[in-house]
């Protein structure tokens, strides 16, 4: 295989990957949405299992309870998707000796962990429901424990998609911690607390669904190390760089955050650039530099479907604009650009300049901030530049960032 073939094979596969991740992401961003405002058991597996059944290739999505009887028996409390009559002819149980619980929701509750089918069409422990999945086109599912807060599984959460090995260990993360917060939304409901308790325990889930996000865009960041090893490093000391102005400006750390999510992946729209160019070991051509700046698009495209709490995609899109309207993809100006954006276009030259790269070496810190200086009120908002050069000057922030990192 040639070396434009093995980049294009390499692309393909960061593709597929960065997609199947993004369709779990839609699903956890929709499902906390409704976990925050779901009132009743009922109400709350609806649309959980709906939020999850209206992204990319989840065919159906459900909700099961173990039941402690002598079949040992899996209930199903409500479900939803295109293939939900697939549940009018089956039975569960968490049984190991019955055929059927040898399936990926018997597993789960048997074991108290994760259990994903990778392919219907091979998987033995599937053998009893080969034949009616076919017709529903299941080729997938994964299985993820809900607890009960007292160290056993209350039931399971199932998700069936139409694509095999659709669930990696990216995706079972998100729904690992999806499962978890349905057992801790039905609890809370059936305790029914008071309404300052129901507060603290929403802000806790939705913390936790934070945390998730951030451990996943995290997760989306490194891909880039698959291919461009500098890229991966510059969008976490990216990152780095603009908390620290973000926090210097006294933003929430809802804000903050929000801020560090855009920064880690503000260049995964580089997947799409030929590996080739992005490690090229000298100065690019001008076709090859349009080909680069074409990440901006491409990362746009690849976030602004996914419905994140904050607008991560527009901060991605517009990182490279500037305030005299030299910047691209779009040339918008002054209060046109988002002020995410223009954290990141000031922390994105500092570290672009400070840091080594294929085709020249660092010219470190003091060139670094000479340029975003030179640059500040007319390319670069000014007040930001300020800031930057005050964790310049504190002799540490920008100088741990950059060689730590």
């Amino acid at each position: 295989m040639n070396k434009k073939k093995s980049s294009n094979v390499v692309s393909k596969s960061v593709q597929d990957e960065l997609e199947k991740r993004g369709w779990a992401l839609s699903a956890l961003s929709a499902a906390a949405l409704a976990l925050a405002r779901a009132d009743s058991p009922d109400l709350l597996v609806k649309e959980v299992c709906n939020a999850i059944a209206s992204q990319g290739p989840y065919l159906l999505a459900w909700v099961g309870k173990a039941e402690d009887d002598q079949e040992k028996t899996i209930t199903v409390l409500g479900g939803a998707g295109s293939a939900l009559a697939y549940l009018e002819n089956i039975t569960v149980s968490w049984s190991e000796n019955h055929a059927t619980g040898l399936g990926p929701a018997g597993m789960t509750v048997r074991t108290s962990g994760t259990s994903v089918m990778e392919d219907s069409e091979l998987d033995s422990g599937f053998a009893v429901w080969r034949d009616l999945a076919s017709k529903f086109g299941i080729r997938s599912a994964i299985g993820c424990p809900i607890p009960d807060g007292l160290g056993h599984p209350f039931g399971v959460l199932m998700v069936y998609s139409r694509l095999p090995s659709a669930f990696g260990p990216s995706e079972k993360k998100l729904f690992e911690s999806l499962a978890y917060e349905i057992g801790f939304g039905l609890r809370s409901i059936g305790r029914q607390h008071k309404l300052e308790d129901k507060i603290h325990e929403i802000e806790l889930v939705q913390q936790r669904l934070t945390d998730s996000l951030k451990a996943t865009i995290e997760a989306m960041g490194k891909t880039m190390k698959w291919r461009d090893p500098y890229t991966a490093g510059h969008q976490k000391r990216v990152a780095s760089i603009s908390t620290a102005i973000a926090q210097k400006l006294g933003w929430s750390l809802e804000k903050v955050q929000s801020l560090y999510m855009a920064a880690m992946v503000h260049d995964i729209g580089k997947v799409a650039v030929p590996a080739e160019i992005l490690t090229k070991p000298s100065q690019l051509n001008s076709l090859e530099m349009q080909m680069v700046q074409g990440h901006v698009e491409a990362g746009y495209q690849i976030l602004k479907d996914i419905p994140f709490p904050y607008p991560i995609a527009e901060m991605v899109y517009q990182h490279h604009e500037r305030l005299d309207g030299s910047g691209y993809p779009l040339g918008l100006k002054d209060g046109q650009i988002c002020i995410e954006a223009r954290i990141l276009a000031v922390a994105d030259t500092i570290e672009a300049m400070a840091s080594h790269r294929p085709y020249r070496p660092g010219k470190g810190l003091v060139a670094a901030m000479a340029e975003v200086h030179a640059e500040a009120g007319s390319k670069l908002d000014a007040e930001i530049v300020g800031i930057a050069l005050d964790l310049y000057n504190d002799g540490k922030t920008l100088h741990d960032i950059i060689e730590s990192i």
